[in-house]
């Protein structure tokens, strides 16, 4: 029997009906949580750098979202945010991984106890939080692993790859490491369609041209240029000519003596790789709109 596209897919759709499914298009997951079908809202995104790799982010509606906030033994971290009793707000935690300089017990459960914040790991990462701070809020059913998209507080929130060990010391660099699956990195949509990538700590990797520059298309990338634990200004440079993103931040420099004290290699080498991006240098404390 011969029938046309139109039967055909009427033939689908009641198909459909009979199960209980509406329409098709419910069967497909779109690849935003703020697609077409939502309409966008205007404004701003706030971004703090809390020195190191540790920023926060508030959205156009108010959530504010701390990204591996080592905070209290942070040399440059800000004054201000140092206690993490000074926030005002904390909706949401990200850690990339484990190291004492993205995640520390002390300064998780300070932000635990007092906002209750949903709190993102990868599934051993969070793990760990939750046997040692038993409140924690994570997020282990619904967002832990790599590959995966969540909607939390009307930010979209995907967890990518990173080239880089894992391991948790809890309280300091002396104490002995506990491994905690792999670091990863997140994509951060906000209501406005804005497009965040925080690499956390990684070296320069092909997914950033195939899954993060091609797939993904963020407006903004913010990549550790510090060289000796992780990617140097020439390769991140280079990753901002396979990521094409409009705007670009450095982090993970400056802060011990080892690592690039400044971000002008960076620069340089942004200007020869991918001149079209706008490089933004930031100075911890200080509050940039976008």
């Amino acid at each position: 029997m011969n029938i046309t596209r139109g039967q055909f897919f009427k033939y689908i759709g009641g198909g459909l009906a009979a199960l209980g499914v509406a329409k098709l298009s419910d069967l497909v997951r779109p690849n935003s949580a703020f697609g077409q079908q939502t309409p966008k809202k205007e404004g701003a995104i706030k971004i703090d750098w809390l020195g190191h790799g540790g920023f926060k982010f508030e959205s156009v509606s108010g959530t504010v979202i701390l990204l591996d906030p080592w905070l209290s033994t942070n040399p440059k971290c800000p004054a201000q945010y140092r206690n993490p009793e000074n926030f005002e707000k904390v909706d949401i935690l990200l850690f990339t991984h484990g190291h004492v300089d993205h995640f520390m017990v002390p300064d998780t459960e300070a932000l635990v106890n007092k906002f209750n914040p949903m709190v993102v790991a990868t599934t051993e990462l969070g793990i760990l939080i939750k046997n040692e701070i038993p409140m924690a809020n994570v997020q282990r059913f619904k967002l832990s692993n790599k590959g995966a998209s969540s909607a939390m507080g009307n930010v979209n929130i995907t967890m990518v790859g990173a080239d880089h060990s894992s391991n948790a010391q809890r309280t300091s660099f002396s104490a002995p490491p506990t491994e905690v699956g792999e670091a990863v990195g997140y994509i951060l949509e906000f209501e406005n369609g804005f497009k965040i990538y925080h690499a956390g700590d990684t070296g320069l990797m092909p997914d950033m041209k195939m899954i993060i520059g091609d797939y993904y298309r963020p407006d903004l990338a913010i990549l550790p240029i510090g060289n000796v634990f992780t990617m140097g200004p020439r390769e991140a440079a280079w990753a901002c000519k396979w990521i094409r993103p409009k705007y670009v931040i450095p982090d993970h420099y400056g802060t011990f003596p080892a690592l690039e004290q400044t971000a002008d290699t960076f620069i340089a080498g942004v200007k020869e790789y991918a001149p079209e991006t706008k490089v933004i240098v930031l100075t911890p404390g200080q509050e940039y709109k976008i």
